[in-house]
């Protein structure tokens, strides 16, 4: 977390009369306190299959547990200030979130992400993995939603078996607060066929589809990183930026923007100051290979403009003016939404990042951006 003391009236303000309309945070990650509290949600199969693993205590391998990272944080993921004693964190809490995040910062809608469903796509079971996306999405309407209008809905889809993802899609597609679609990804490239069901369903609904880090090395996953499996969590933590390069490649050259012309997609915690010159390399490149790729019809940074948003968090501040220069060149006003990452470790509070992003992209990076992507 950064470590600014500031009230709500300088949250909402970064320089003195100088101030934004209400904040959209993108990746709030409420949490589940228990995986029991999803048992009342699941079908009967999936209820008969796993209620006796959950508090199973005969041996630790017969316990059911979502899959896990084969990396763990050396610390903790939360920020400390938002767990109790017994280990409780605040985000399992609508209304401590409300009270901490919301009301503190000023925001004015919350898009949950979630924290229990990041590694899903890691499940051997493909019936059971959508199962359980099912009972969390009405969990979270039931629990999140209906305590309050600043909520927004991610509904998660499991991508294992795209039919049941869009059956999910389908099933809450019209419902006025899910704005978008989220999912993680396999050890398949985003732009692969396999989920070209699950865009077209989302496209079908207007809703953006977002990536979020974590489902590397759980459960089934490989790592997902260039080259091969690293050692510690630092390794994992600072190369998610090659997944998130490999992912936005893939996306434009399997041609997903050109069958999708109005589908939108969110890349959160993969970072960003790669991206202009990502940009650059694949217009270059595609400038002379592009009889490879003859469905990819306009420059490979025109789709990347249009098509992609990428999460401020965490805001990567090297010098400010090249911070400065970094969001110039990847045309940020149009391509950044903002983002806190509560209630993670890596927190960014509203107001350190407002005040070192340039004056005319604040408003649309804080609110315009996201109000625009998610019709709020």
């Amino acid at each position: 977390m950064n470590s600014l003391s500031l009230t709500k009236a300088e949250t909402a303000s970064t320089d003195s009369g100088d101030k934004v309309n209400k904040i959209i945070d993108c990746d709030v990650h409420h949490i589940l306190p228990g995986f029991n509290h999803l048992l009342p949600y699941l079908d009967k199969q999936h209820l008969h299959r796993i209620e006796q693993a959950i508090n199973s205590k005969a041996e630790a391998r017969n316990n059911f547990q979502m899959p896990r990272r084969a990396y763990f944080h050396p610390f903790s993921t939360a920020r400390v200030d938002t767990m109790d004693d017994d280990g409780t964190n605040h985000a399992a809490n609508p209304e401590l979130v409300k009270e901490e995040l919301l009301d503190r910062y000023d925001i004015g809608y919350a898009i949950l992400m979630g924290n229990d469903l990041t590694t899903l796509s890691g499940m051997p079971d493909p019936d059971l993995a959508a199962g359980i996306a099912k009972a969390y999405n009405t969990w979270t309407d039931d629990v999140w939603i209906s305590c309050d209008p600043r909520f927004k809905h991610s509904i998660w889809v499991a991508p294992q078996d795209p039919a049941q993802a869009v059956e999910e899609i389908n099933r809450w597609g019209s419902h006025p607060d899910v704005v978008q679609v989220a999912f993680s990804q396999m050890d398949i490239l985003l732009g692969k066929r396999h989920y070209w069901p699950i865009y077209e369903a989302a496209e079908r609904h207007g809703l953006p589809v977002a990536f979020h880090v974590g489902a590397e090395s759980a459960g089934l996953n490989g790592p997902q990183i260039a080259v091969g499996a690293p050692t510690y969590y630092i390794e994992l933590q600072t190369g998610v930026v090659s997944i998130g390069i490999n992912n936005v490649i893939s996306l434009v050259c399997e041609g997903v923007f050109e069958r999708f012309p109005q589908l939108k997609v969110v890349f959160l915690e993969y970072g960003f100051t790669w991206l202009p010159g990502l940009m650059w390399r694949l217009d270059r490149e595609w400038t002379s290979l592009r009889a490879e790729i003859p469905w990819v019809k306009q420059p490979p940074s025109e789709y990347i403009l249009e098509h992609m948003r990428f999460g401020s968090q965490p805001l990567e501040v090297p010098k400010l003016e090249h911070l400065h220069q970094t969001l110039e060149m990847m045309s940020a006003e149009r391509t950044m939404i903002f983002a806190t990452d509560y209630p993670h470790w890596d927190f960014d509070d509203p107001a350190y990042v407002l005040q070192r992003l340039p004056k005319d992209m604040r408003q649309a990076i804080a609110t315009d951006n996201a109000r625009e992507l998610y019709g709020l």
